[in-house]
């Protein structure tokens, strides 16, 4: 389970600080019990939580309300029924690495090769989540991608490009997981109606079940359909490019 100090679980909510500790004040958002040293340490069930009531208050719900919705759900079934279904959804539709945490002063080596890594470059990088900056020390959200980061700028790309291309990737992404999203928001209103949550551990292993399947299908079409994207526009390019370097040949040739 990820774990977060405020500033990040603002982030990563996509709130403030300010917030949460309003959410905290109010009872809707549980005051964690972990620490590291002065600063409190959250994990997936508050950024979760912070979700559910950001979600609320959009629908124009009152933070008394909330508070009123949430003391239900933990004293009674409504509680069960929405973990529940928030079991389902965040069981099933993906995993991350494991965050991996470097001082500042080795970020250069890692990302790249020496040469020096500037603020805005990180901000952009904490902007697309892959970092979160902690002062003296940056985290590294998804290692494996960053260090493939590394590995091209070896070869000459810069890490900007690099980042941007990235961006633009994950832009697409996200269009193609919001469809697969609504599919399944689709599906389970069309089958038990709007704001229907699972009551029994049987309906929580179903709907977990039919989440699996359909992250599954996503996963398989994305990749198939780019590897048969990216196969077909590298032949088409490099046939492009021998025609280019043909003709610049002929035209030394020539000279």
């Amino acid at each position: 389970m990820a774990e977060y100090r405020i500033d990040d679980l603002a982030r990563a909510a996509g709130t403030t600080t300010r917030n949460v500790r309003n959410y905290q004040e109010r009872g809707l958002l549980p005051v964690p019990t972990r620490r590291s040293g002065r600063a409190l340490i959250y994990d997936d069930s508050h950024l979760a939580r912070l979700r559910i009531i950001d979600a609320l208050l959009a629908r124009g719900f009152t933070t008394a309300h909330i508070a009123d919705f949430i003391t239900s759900w933990e004293t009674g079934k409504d509680l069960t029924e929405i973990l529940g279904l928030q079991q389902a959804v965040t069981a099933t539709w993906g995993s991350g690495e494991e965050p991996m945490s470097v001082p500042r002063e080795l970020v250069d080596s890692f990302l790249g090769d020496g040469e020096p890594v500037g603020q805005a470059e990180l901000d952009r990088l904490a902007d697309l989540g892959l970092v979160r900056l902690h002062g003296d020390t940056i985290e590294f959200t998804q290692p494996e991608l960053l260090e493939t980061f590394g590995a091209l700028h070896n070869y000459g790309f810069g890490l900007s490009g690099l980042i941007e291309v990235y961006a633009a990737v994950t832009g697409r992404v996200n269009d193609i997981a919001d469809t697969m999203v609504a599919a399944a928001k689709d599906h389970i209103e069309a089958e038990h109606g709007p704001g229907w949550l699972p009551d029994s551990d049987a309906e929580i292993a179903e709907t977990t079940r039919m989440l699996n399947q359909l992250r599954e299908l996503g996963v398989a079409a994305v990749h198939n359909t780019l590897n048969q994207a990216l196969d077909h526009t590298l032949r088409r390019e490099l046939s492009a490019y021998l025609a280019t370097a043909a003709e610049r040949h002929g035209s030394r040739e020539k000279a």
